[in-house]
């Protein structure tokens, strides 16, 4: 196919675009989104770059049988995680088949890609003399390889999101087992850094999985997690960049937000889908949801009611 760009305005939309993805974007930061998805596809090889005017976090499975490499497309970026673990525009994400994941991506990130079979390339690297270090590198979720040759990865996906012609993908998966035995080592986590992102993990947990009680005070997650205010705060400072009580009421907006797109009106009213969600005042509700999305709830896009059977 040749290549396709979709725009996208609504992150819970541009999730359900790869439904083998099993995607969902959750909009932390503030303001009307806007998203892409440019995308070539030949059936043996799949490249994109998606970008996102908002910061999301990203949820999903690859889907079974696949292999992805991803990097950034931008030069330098702030706050960017993946499994927990700081990612900037020097690493490459190493995904496999049936395995979740979860990427905090702030604001404006451009993110590119390229996946193939994991048998296939699993054959190339047979076929390749020296393919030592590439399968190395392979164990890892994340690696640090030489930036020449990481550079010229990134040139290659743009050069084929912008050609009408298909590069072959015996050429792709070169340039991704250059990159792969050439340096790779795996960037070190510090061990503040991991265990804010686990008490961030455990904390978003909580929030959605009892999202029909009313939202815990930080003094009651504290407890329950047994840490300190302080190290709460500065672990959702340092892993999300907001404060707990800021993300986790934003979680549980967009899982209100989830519903009413995917219920009719008839089938479940605003008010409902807020107290069901933790609200209890919905004024409030109201307001921080129209911040956060830029519409009011009223607003939100619903399905459409099915067509009365009157029986003519």
């Amino acid at each position: 196919m040749n290549p396709h760009l979709f725009v996208f305005q609504d992150f819970h939309i541009h999730g359900a675009s790869a439904p083998e993805w099993r995607q969902r974007y959750l909009q932390m930061s503030p303001g009307v989104m806007r998203s892409t998805l440019n995308e070539w596809s030949t059936g043996r090889m799949h490249v994109f770059r998606k970008w996102m005017s908002e910061r999301v976090v990203q949820q999903g499975s690859l889907p079974c049988g696949q292999l992805c490499f991803a990097l950034l497309g931008n030069d330098a970026v702030a706050g960017m995680r993946v499994q927990g673990r700081e990612f900037g525009a020097g690493h490459l994400l190493i995904l496999r088949g049936g395995q979740e994941f979860e990427i905090q991506r702030p604001a404006g990130v451009e993110l590119l890609s390229v996946t193939f079979s994991a048998e296939a390339f699993s054959e190339f690297l047979d076929a390749s003399p020296d393919a030592g270090n590439a399968r190395r590198a392979l164990a890892a979720a994340v690696v640090r390889p030489d930036a020449a040759a990481l550079d010229a990865l990134r040139e290659r996906v743009r050069a084929q999101l912008g050609s009408r012609s298909a590069e072959a993908p015996a050429d792709f998966m070169r340039a991704v087992r250059e990159v792969l035995a050439r340096g790779g080592d795996v960037p070190r986590q510090r061990t503040s850094s991991g265990a804010a992102a686990s008490l961030v993990k455990e904390c978003q947990h909580i929030a959605l999985t009892e999202i029909r009680e009313q939202p815990l005070r930080i003094e009651e997650l504290c407890s329950r997690l047994r840490t300190s205010r302080r190290t709460l705060q500065n672990s959702f400072r340092q892993v999300t960049g907001a404060s707990p009580v800021v993300y986790l009421r934003n979680l549980r907006l967009n899982a209100v937000r989830r519903r009413l797109m995917s219920t009719t009106g008839a089938e479940l009213s605003v008010s409902h889908a807020a107290m069901d969600g933790g609200f209890e005042h919905l004024g409030h509700f109201a307001g921080s949801y129209k911040a956060l999305f830029g519409e009011t709830p009223s607003r939100t896009v619903r399905l459409a009611s099915p067509p009365i059977d009157r029986g003519d």
